[in-house]
């Protein structure tokens, strides 16, 4: 608990504009804290929280999506950083610095399990996520996709849906609908054009080869769905040939990818993560991490509030309840630093209240859809 309260202080103390005097400390004061502190005390402090957040959250949350043991959504963001950190970790720009998150994201548990922070810089295939414990996954945003990344995923044992490239020809070599017959041997720029005379066609099921080399060495067979789009087909890829996932469903199972973006959204903007004021590595990973951790101990109240109600995490609106606990926290921060661990309970206690109150959503999850969805 007082840990807690020491990285709840910090963020606390964090200038989100300039400073006041007597409110806030200013930036180069902080920036100066920083210093001496490791990034790797606030990430050994974060995967702690992460451990007791699964633990809070319990088996009934963790259902979702219960076909695999987990469901990640992966992606990237730039976030610009001052001009004299352009030797450090430079941006795609010339004469310019920026940093890349790339992130391994929970949708069981709307929390970051893993991050890569590196120069702007770097390609986003080269950040390794896919674990060797089986039944994962990966929705994977277009960057990272690789012949190579789906032999790893498919070897681990584990399942990915990804958008087509736009580059790939993929050659169709089997179909799940007989009167699709006629398009075995076709590549998929062969066949758009009798995609676009279909007026009732709304969903195409194909199985596919990717590589058009003579001696390919990615020689899987893989699932090539289709949807028409506001007069638009979108093509996915995947290794889920379970027949329950229709090609709708896999298409909504890739749209709870944009969950990540959101999450970006909130780190940068509600948590301020968008202007970081350190000029040295160890004091960006600080401000990363301690952005992340404000993060998870949102997630853990509205964990606990969620079991108060009897609802489900996802009818929790994130910014909202982070803003309560913002509003409760800065007039009885000093409570956090006191040695009694009764009067913490008793913060948590009203917190919990707070956010089961009033940090409810207004309108509907996108998972809370797709819940009903699987369990019909």
């Amino acid at each position: 608990m007082q840990l807690i309260g020491f990285f709840l202080g910090i963020i606390a103390l964090f200038p989100t504009q300039k400073a006041k005097v007597g409110n806030k400390l200013s930036k180069t004061a902080v920036s100066k804290r920083l210093n001496g502190v490791s990034w790797y005390l606030f990430r050994g402090v974060y995967n702690h929280l992460l451990v007791k957040y699964k633990h809070i959250l319990g088996e009934s949350e963790l259902k979702f999506l219960s076909r695999f043991k987990d469901a990640f959504a992966i992606d990237g963001s730039v976030i610009k950083l001052c001009k004299q950190l352009e030797k450090v970790l430079k941006s795609v720009h010339k004469n310019k610095a920026a940093l890349k998150l790339n992130t391994k994201y929970s949708l069981k548990l709307e929390a970051l399990t893993k991050l890569q922070v590196s120069s702007g810089k770097r390609h986003d295939s080269r950040f390794s996520f896919v674990t060797k414990e089986s039944n994962h996954l990966y929705l994977v945003d277009l960057g990272y996709w690789s012949y190579k990344l789906m032999q790893k995923i498919i070897d681990a044992g584990s399942f990915f849906v990804m958008r087509l490239k736009s580059t790939c020809d993929p050659l169709v070599v089997a179909v799940t609908a007989p009167h699709f017959q006629h398009l075995v041997g076709k590549r998929l720029s062969e066949i758009r054009d009798w995609l676009k005379a279909q007026s009732n066609l709304e969903t195409i099921d194909l199985v596919v080869q990717l590589s058009k080399a003579k001696n390919p060495r990615f020689t899987k067979n893989i699932r090539l769905v289709g949807l028409l789009h506001q007069e638009e087909w979108r093509f996915y890829i995947t290794n889920i040939f379970d027949a329950t996932f229709t090609p709708s469903l896999i298409y909504e199972l890739y749209a709870l990818r944009w969950q990540v973006e959101i999450f970006f959204n909130v780190i940068k903007n509600v948590l301020s993560l968008q202007n970081i004021i350190s000029h040295n590595k160890n004091g960006i990973m600080i401000e990363i991490y301690a952005a992340l951790i404000f993060h998870l101990l949102t997630r853990i109240v509205i964990a606990l509030a969620a079991r108060k109600t009897g609802l489900s995490i996802h009818h929790f609106s994130f910014e909202r309840s982070a803003k309560l606990l913002k509003g409760f926290l800065f007039p009885n921060i000093h409570l956090f630093f006191c040695q009694s661990l009764q009067a913490l309970d008793e913060i948590f206690f009203t917190l919990i209240t707070v956010i089961a109150q009033m940090g409810q959503r207004q309108s509907s999850h996108p998972i809370i859809g797709l819940k009903q969805k699987l369990n019909s």
